[in-house]
């Protein structure tokens, strides 16, 4: 969880650069980057609310392996569904309200039990430490991309 506090820090550090782009880098603005995480990030923390733990299916995955161990997403290979998706141009207001409900969600995602869970896409059932997990690796995937726009 502090691992997630620190890169919400770091998303709301990058709202001044939210404007730029690097279209060698990537098709998106860096606020794009920023809210698209944050899209991620709070309908994963509400996931595992909506779920039962007895539910709970985990299952091998040679992908959810190698993510997982080594954290690998390849840049432009993966499309994000539809309800991860900015609809329009980001707006300040709008990542900051973001920001502020990932903070609730987290906080409220300490209470829940540890086989409470999302079922995510391509890997399958996460439980809440792998989600977790997941949720950092992502956003870091895109907080990689962030920096290279930057440069």
């Amino acid at each position: 969880m502090n691992k997630l506090k620190d890169q919400l820090r770091k998303i709301e550090s990058l709202l001044p650069q939210m404007e730029r782009e690097n279209l060698q880098i990537s098709k998106a603005s860096v606020g794009w980057h920023l809210e698209h995480s944050l899209l991620i990030l709070n309908g994963s923390l509400k996931g595992l609310t909506m779920t039962d733990p007895k539910d709970y299916r985990p299952k091998f995955s040679v992908k959810k392996f190698v993510f997982l161990t080594f954290g690998l997403i390849p840049r432009g290979k993966i499309k994000a569904p539809k309800q991860f998706m900015p609809l329009e141009i980001p707006t300040r207001e709008n990542i900051l309200k973001l920001i502020k409900l990932a903070y609730e969600r987290l906080a409220t995602a300490q209470e829940l039990p540890a086989k409470a869970f999302i079922k995510h896409p391509f890997l399958g059932d996460l439980d809440m430490k792998t989600t977790l997990r997941f949720l950092g690796l992502h956003t870091n995937h895109h907080l990689k991309i962030i920096d290279d726009i930057l440069k």
